[in-house]
């Protein structure tokens, strides 16, 4: 016999089914200890409200990539290319390949970029030169640029500055009975470098001086200085390096051109008129 009963009763009368919730677990891991519990809650399966909760993240519209096609000319439009449009052609942003662009790139970039450059310095200027072009085309340097020496700038700046607008062969001569003990490296130096003017710029020797001469520091070496008692002191060896620029007596003909042209251009200034001392109230002292 079956009894029956309104909707509303047996909603009363039907027992409610709990909601499980997956416990938070929190375990600590001390020196491994606990890991057994966290790849338990790792493999334990995924309750129906978290199942539900990934669904609707993956069918959300903020996280789906969007996808945009290229779009095309109606048949209203003036620009409206020959033949049908293929609208199966259209390619999605992810479908669109750009490997080929890596080849569009010269591999030989570096040897006709310089040609570019230069053909572009040229008509920068209506293809006039600039006074440091000119210069460079006209007289012959070489610059040399010695290692790095165990001496300070303290004892190689003397021998620079004893070298700097002198002739190659006085030079060499100033180094070769300077008692200075860098100067053996300095000598070598110049004699390297007077070879590589000869050689490299075609440069004669008997026209060629010292247009400049200046040192550098580098990185100080250290050392252990051993003394009385177990004491030990730390040494700071600086490293020096010289610079020597060669250049011929063409140079200093032109340098002495622009000087003697820059002082006759200068006007000359007057302090005081010269007057000659007359008796119209003028008088050699003082009245006073």
């Amino acid at each position: 016999m079956s009894v029956r009963l309104p909707i509303r009763a047996l909603a009363a009368v039907t027992p409610r089914v709990p909601v499980l919730v997956a416990p938070s677990a929190r375990n600590i891991s001390f020196f491994g200890w606990g890991k057994k519990d966290k790849d338990k809650a790792a493999d334990a399966p995924l309750l129906s409200s978290e199942r539900n909760l990934d669904a609707l993240l993956k069918s959300s519209p903020r996280t789906q990539r969007p996808s945009y096609s290229p779009g095309s000319l109606k048949g209203s439009t003036i620009f409206e290319e020959e033949g049908p449009e293929d609208e199966s052609a259209a390619m999605t942003t992810d479908q669109v390949n750009y490997g080929h662009l890596r080849s569009l790139r010269d591999p030989r970039h570096d040897v006709w970029s310089f040609g570019r450059t230069h053909e572009a310095r040229t008509h920068r200027r209506r293809g006039r030169l600039t006074r440091r072009e000119k210069i460079l085309q006209e007289e012959k340097s070489h610059t040399l640029k010695s290692p790095f020496w165990d001496t300070s700038v303290k004892k190689l700046g003397p021998l620079a500055r004893q070298i700097a607008g002198k002739k190659i062969e006085d030079a060499i001569v100033q180094m070769q009975f300077s008692p200075k003990k860098a100067a053996k490296e300095v000598l070598k130096h110049l004699q390297l470098a007077r070879d590589e003017a000869i050689v490299r710029h075609d440069m004669r020797p008997e026209t060629m001086y010292v247009s400049e001469a200046w040192v550098g520091r580098g990185e100080y070496g250290h050392a252990l200085n051993h003394k009385a008692r177990g004491r030990i002191d730390q040494l700071w060896l600086p490293k020096t390096q010289i610079t020597v620029v060669l250049k011929e007596t063409k140079t200093l003909e032109r340098i002495k051109k622009e000087k003697d042209a820059k002082r006759l251009r200068k006007a000359v200034q007057h302090i005081l008129p010269s007057r000659p001392i007359t008796g119209n109230g003028q008088r050699q002292y003082y009245l006073w």
